[in-house]
């Protein structure tokens, strides 16, 4: 069900595009839980189309305002949030940088030590 609602998330229509998220965070409020539904989402930040890996990002800054830190591994997800860092599109590269602001909100330091590990520029 995710790999069609990640096609979905890059819907021409916006209204298209809302409702595939919504039902995401549907599924991970009754089906499953959250970082067992963001093991198979994480696939979306390679997608071809740039509005499913921009709907990506979206996403998971939905599930962090929703669910919390807690639920998710991070670390499993931040390294393909520096990948957006450098996309060509830049819809994606904003929601990427949206979805770190997120995560450090809810983690802290810990999340800006990571990306200096990776090479991301501190002022950046």
């Amino acid at each position: 069900v995710l790999l069609p609602l990640i096609d979905r998330m890059g819907d021409a229509k916006d209204q298209v595009r809302e409702q595939a998220q919504n039902l995401i965070l549907k599924l991970m409020d009754e089906a499953a839980p959250p970082m067992y539904i963001w093991e198979r989402l994480a696939v979306g930040f390679k997608h071809k189309n740039y509005r499913s890996r921009e709907g990506v990002c979206l996403c998971l800054i939905a599930t962090l305002n929703i669910y919390g830190a807690q639920p998710l591994i991070l670390s499993k997800l931040v390294p393909h949030l520096c990948t957006a860092f450098g996309d060509s599109n830049s819809q994606v590269r904003d929601a990427a940088i949206l979805a770190i602001v997120e995560v450090y909100r809810h983690v802290g330091e810990k999340v800006r030590i990571d990306l200096a590990k990776r090479g991301i520029p501190p002022g950046r």
